[in-house]
């Protein structure tokens, strides 16, 4: 015969034996339980918490970057440089293909 558990606690059998042995133990146990799934959760808070920081300070700097490219764009155009023109506003249009090809 052959038993097999799986869990952050032990088996109902076991953990009665160590009540048994120990009084207290099964709540110390449980106790411990508790602590590591709670520790665990708090950092999946602050991954995700990071990851939306990262994704906010990066569509922030993607905003920044064509708000000047367009300016620039437009600078070129009214000094009659058209082909500077050109290149400014290129970059903010390759950027936008560039998100909606890239997106998964």
């Amino acid at each position: 015969m052959e038993r097999s558990w799986a869990g952050p606690l032990p088996d109902p059998r076991t953990m009665a034996q160590y009540e048994q042995i120990l009084p207290g133990a099964a709540d110390r146990i449980l106790a411990m339980a508790e602590t590591a799934a709670t520790g665990r959760i708090k950092i999946e808070e602050r991954q995700a918490e990071a990851e939306i920081s990262a994704a906010s300070t990066g569509q922030g700097s993607a905003l920044f970057l064509t708000i000047c490219a367009m300016i620039g764009a437009a600078a070129f155009f009214m000094a009659g440089k058209n082909i500077a023109g050109g290149a400014f506003l290129s970059v903010p249009v390759v950027m936008l293909i560039r998100s909606f090809i890239t997106r998964t």
